[in-house]
């Protein structure tokens, strides 16, 4: 909890808090704290509740793999309003004071009992306390969505979207106690160097969990799917797309390597995969394009990738990419160099 004393001797004098080694800032200055959340989060308006108010803002964060994990506070009772985020979740996790959230309509008075995880295409509006800490861990829209649409073995037709409110109770508590348990391992590494195997295995562990645990608009579909296991022809299908997704291949290819009649191979994609075989390898092949533009080489181009991939028609590659992740190929492309 931050305390008076602290508050008293200025931002920088704030410590005990996790992640103290990895400072972003510290600031009684409105602007240059909107300025620096902004950097690790997206533009957002950032105003004290009393005028009179004296800010006392810090942030430690640090960058993992497929997440960046983070703590920080206000020192004064301050309204937040993001708008949508857009490019990523955020899974807040209070360790003192409150903030009431509201994400969509949807309200959480949020507390050291009680989370939230942000979706980001819901309006959001916070107030935090003064004495408001949180756990914060902001995971990247792609690599979620595509996790998901790995799981289910098909693009999402919609956003995911999670239930707001994280009662720290049953699954709950376990997000609490992963997200504690990463922050000490990352507090025993290498500021510099904060990456080791245990700690890419907690934060994977942290990103399944929230799929499989929190409910979200795709919960439904993912439990029909373990409940309906795939035939063997479909899954030696689905296994050989994977591996040769970079080779020409032909429905006759797939229908052989199925052991089955064509009709049985698309009656087996209807049923499970809600899909065809073909559709089936050209979402894989979007997945991998994504990737791709996720993790630029210097010369890489959009139109390079996607005739690379078998996307000869630009124009509809470009629509149908748009469609399934939001953006364009080039806003990708430009929002990871």
């Amino acid at each position: 909890m931050l305390n008076k004393r602290a508050a008293d001797q200025g931002p920088d004098a704030i410590a005990g808090n996790p992640l103290d080694k990895c400072r972003v800032f510290g600031s009684s200055d409105v602007d240059e704290t909107r300025a620096q959340v902004a950097r690790l989060y997206c533009d957002h308006r950032l105003n004290p509740v009393s005028p009179n108010a004296r800010l006392q803002a810090w942030q430690n964060a640090v960058t993992l793999k497929q997440s960046c994990l983070a703590t920080m506070g206000y020192g004064a009772e301050v309204q937040i309003d993001p708008g949508k985020l857009k490019n990523f979740y955020l899974l807040m996790l209070p360790y003192a004071g409150e903030a009431m959230v509201d994400a969509g309509g949807r309200m959480v008075q949020a507390s050291s009992t009680l989370g939230t995880l942000l979706s980001p295409d819901d309006l959001v509006t916070m107030r935090w306390s003064p004495d408001c800490a949180k756990y914060m861990v902001r995971i990247d829209r792609a690599a979620l969505e595509q996790h998901v649409a790995s799981l289910l073995g098909h693009p999402l037709r919609r956003p995911l979207n999670f239930r707001l409110a994280i009662p720290r109770e049953g699954l709950g508590a376990e997000w609490w106690r992963l997200t504690e348990l990463l922050v000490g391992l990352v507090e025993c590494q290498d500021r510099a160097h904060p990456q080791n195997l245990a700690i890419d295995q907690l934060e994977q562990a942290l990103l399944f969990s929230l799929i499989e645990g929190q409910e979200h608009n795709y919960s439904d579909a993912l439990r029909d799917r373990d409940r309906s296991i795939a035939p063997k022809h479909v899954r030696l299908v689905e296994h050989y797309i994977e591996e040769h997704a970079a080779d020409p291949i032909t429905i006759e290819q797939l229908v052989a390597i199925s052991g089955v009649s064509g009709r049985a191979l698309f009656d087996g994609f209807k049923r499970f995969r809600n899909t065809s075989p073909m559709a089936h390898l050209r979402a894989c092949r979007m997945r991998r394009v994504r990737e791709a533009l996720l993790k630029p080489t210097p010369d890489v181009t959009v139109s390079r990738l996607a005739q690379d991939w078998g996307f000869h028609e630009l124009g509809r590659f470009a629509g149908q990419y748009r469609k399934l992740y939001g953006e364009t190929p080039s806003e990708t492309l430009r929002r990871a160099r």
